[in-house]
């Protein structure tokens, strides 16, 4: 009875170490592709009645999807980013710039600034070919540890609508993802691009097995087919009890808070604020301008207005300019700059 107990247990070992997949080979081909991406951003504040600048650093995760440098990564990790520096395994640093960003589906497309090629590409797949249980692994930078490796499975398919781009999909993981793989890339078990690494959902602060990351499909759809400008903005929406203490001559506005440098806000010529500030619990910077309609679309703080924005912002043709509406200085002034001409080629 006793050899036939051990004889049962070492067949079942023997079919878990079968069905065991070994990703070591898949790793040593793709690692050379994934890059560790360092994001600063200058701020500026008001203290003691002086204007102090200062630089806030962050890191996170990207992949090469061509030759000549051009990256896929999250829209969080480089958004409000003054400079890029990219690190590539075997190649050295760059810096980089962002060519299209889309903070809703938190995706975003950076480009090395160089005249090298031949950079190790991974090409994008469609992700609705994995299905749920199958074998995922991540690539990234948790807590700034480089080229880590963490295996699960796809858990699931979230869907949520978009603002004037159709539906945004994430993929779930239960591999392990935390602070530095944001960005990274989600490969299927045949190490197959499928998914950028987003987010997690934590109560600890840390992994618990939900991860999401933006499904490869809605990146070709969103960054690729037709590329999103990258505004570069970060800005809180004002309720209509702060806009009106505000003196916003409508129920809402944007308080822009920061402008990052060389994006298409900063190209516009907005403002962002200098002065830490709490107004009925909500944390935001003051000084910089309130936006109050992009093209003839008043913000009034809606989702239905945010859709109208996105909307006329995509029907803007290349070349023509959009128009902005800001409140400064208790003035109301328009500004604008020519749409400009995105070009991704992916060969």
């Amino acid at each position: 009875m006793q050899k036939r107990l051990i004889w049962v247990i070492s067949l079942l070992m023997l079919s878990f170490s079968i069905s065991a997949k070994d990703f070591s080979k898949l790793y040593q081909k793709l690692d050379k592709s994934v890059v560790i991406i360092y994001s600063d951003s200058e701020q500026v504040r008001a203290q003691n009645n002086e204007l102090v600048s200062f630089t806030s650093s962050s890191l996170g995760t990207g992949t090469l999807i061509n030759s000549e440098g051009l990256i896929l990564t999250a829209a969080h990790v480089v958004n409000s980013a003054d400079e890029l520096t990219v690190e590539v395994q075997g190649r050295g640093e760059f810096k980089a710039k962002v060519l299209s960003s889309y903070q809703a589906a938190d995706i975003a497309l950076i480009k090395l600034i160089t005249n090298q090629s031949d950079f190790p590409a991974i090409k994008i797949a469609n992700s609705e070919k994995t299905k749920i249980g199958e074998e995922v692994f991540v690539i990234g930078t948790p807590y700034g540890l480089s080229h880590t490796l963490t295996v699960g499975h796809l858990s699931g398919r979230r869907t949520q609508k978009g603002l004037g781009k159709g539906e945004i999909e994430f993929l779930q993981t239960d591999a392990a993802i935390n602070q530095g793989n944001s960005g990274g890339p989600l490969f299927n078990s045949k190490g197959e691009l499928i998914g950028v690494v987003s987010y997690i959902e934590t109560q600890s602060g840390g992994n618990e097995g939900l991860g999401f990351a933006a499904s490869s499909n809605m990146v070709k759809r969103i960054l690729i087919e037709q590329p999103t400008i990258w505004f570069g903005l970060e800005f809180t929406v004002l309720p209509t009890g702060i806009a009106k203490a505000l003196n916003v001559p409508q129920k809402s506005g944007l308080l822009i808070e920061k402008v990052a440098k060389q994006s298409f806000a900063d190209k516009v010529g907005l403002k962002g604020g200098v002065l830490e500030a709490e107004i009925e619990g909500q944390q935001m910077i003051l000084g910089g301008d309130i936006l109050l309609a992009v093209g003839d679309i008043h913000i009034t703080g809606d989702t239905s207005n945010y859709l109208s924005m996105a909307n006329y912002l995509k029907s803007v043709k290349k070349g023509q300019r959009i128009t902005f509406k800001i409140l400064r200085n208790g003035h109301i002034i328009e500004l604008s700059a020519e749409k400009p001409n995105i070009k991704i080629k992916l060969i």
